[in-house]
């Protein structure tokens, strides 16, 4: 399989996964179903701008996921009804409901399973949001990003305890509280104004102003729920940055707890890679650079480092221009060499279609990625 932009989906192009408008509603699309003009004005209505295809030139390419299915389907379902049961309350500041919070725990120890299981696999998020389902998949991006992250970040910094000793055990028991705090990070945004969350255009200072008060909105909604401080401090601090100058405390460094540094990561490499209603996403490896040159100065450089060995800047089923000027599709990502990919090369220099070949990046240091294709370039080979 291979991602194409809707725009330049072709008659006949066959869907390789389901496309979904909203994550855990029936798809609009399912596998297999080829392309019409018809649907392809669908897609563009419901705000889809990519999806997966499946022809011969891609031929047993399959994209790699850090949540099965079903956990995505439970965690989906936790995190709507944890954003919509505030919204069904009169109060000014309103709470979430014991019941929310233990859905959101139990979906968050299947995430935990799920993540550790591919704790050997380049975090690679394929699925980026639809402008129409973003928070949601928002959340649940930066849930899975962010706890992939900090299993590793913990697995090769440590954590500082109460004492302030660095220590290695017990991470995998530390993880459900980040998890929740990831789910719940954007929380307090429930109180805020539609009409801001949701405006086509560049937000005013006093529209920025009401945003930026979402993360004391959200601590203050989770006060009475039972949950661990250290899912409150992913929430009230993911805005917290590396120099001192992010909200709503001003806190620098290490004074920022070690799950919002990650937290913030994760945050910010999401929002800038998803679609949103008034600007479309960048590409990852864009945005993968974006992380990298903001270290110690927005971003903790320990977070960082381990991002930088761990996400795929070019995630499978991406198309790219090598440096000899031929094009393909990566095929595989390499845990440990995440920037040297195998690519399937499908045309060469010159323009022309040749017989697919594999070439791994990480044995070919004379070639490199310099870009990722713009449209469907494989389409009249298809």
């Amino acid at each position: 399989m291979r991602r194409v932009d809707v725009r330049d989906l072709s008659p006949g192009d066959r869907i390789g996964q389901d496309v979904l408008a909203t994550v855990g509603a029936l798809p609009l699309l399912r596998a297999g179903v080829r392309v019409s003009d018809q649907l392809k004005r669908s897609l563009e209505r419901a705000g889809i701008t990519s999806v997966w295809i499946d022809d011969d030139l891609s031929a047993g390419i399959e994209p790699s996921e850090q949540l099965s299915e079903a956990t995505k389907q439970q965690t989906v379902a936790a995190i709507r009804e944890a954003f919509l049961d505030p919204s069904k309350q009169l109060k000014r500041t309103p709470s979430l409901s014991d019941r929310a919070v233990a859905d959101m725990q139990e979906a968050v120890e299947r995430m935990v399973q799920d993540v550790m299981s591919n704790a050997d696999v380049a975090i690679a998020l394929n699925d980026l949001a639809n402008a129409d389902a973003y928070t949601l998949k928002h959340s649940l991006s930066v849930a899975t990003l962010g706890l992939a992250l900090g299993a590793r970040v913990m697995q090769t910094f440590g954590w500082v305890d109460a004492k302030g000793a660095r220590r290695l055990d017990s991470v995998a028991a530390r993880l459900p509280a980040l998890g929740l705090g990831l789910i719940l990070h954007d929380i307090g945004k429930v109180a805020i104004p539609r009409e801001i969350l949701h405006k086509p255009s560049p937000l005013t200072e006093e529209e920025m102003a009401v945003v930026r008060k979402h993360p004391m909105i959200g601590v203050q909604m989770l006060q009475r729920a039972d949950i661990s401080p250290l899912t409150r401090a992913v929430v009230r601090e993911h805005h917290e940055r590396w120099n001192g100058n992010g909200y709503p405390d001003r806190k620098a460094g290490a004074d920022i707890h070690q799950f919002a540094r990650v937290a913030a990561v994760a945050d910010v490499f999401d929002a800038l890679a998803s679609d949103r209603v008034y600007r479309a996403g960048d590409p990852v490896n864009e945005v993968y650079d974006f992380i990298i040159s903001r270290t110690e100065i927005d971003f903790d450089p320990e977070v960082v480092s381990v991002f930088r060995a761990s996400v795929a800047p070019y995630p499978t089923g991406t198309s790219v221009v090598l440096s000899d000027g031929a094009k393909g599709i990566v095929s595989a990502v390499h845990e440990k060499a995440v920037t040297t990919p195998v690519v399937r090369v499908l045309v060469d220099g010159s323009g022309a279609a040749v017989a697919p070949r594999e070439v791994d990046l990480s044995k070919s240091p004379a070639l490199t990625i310099t870009s990722v294709c713009a449209g469907n370039p494989f389409k009249t080979f298809a």
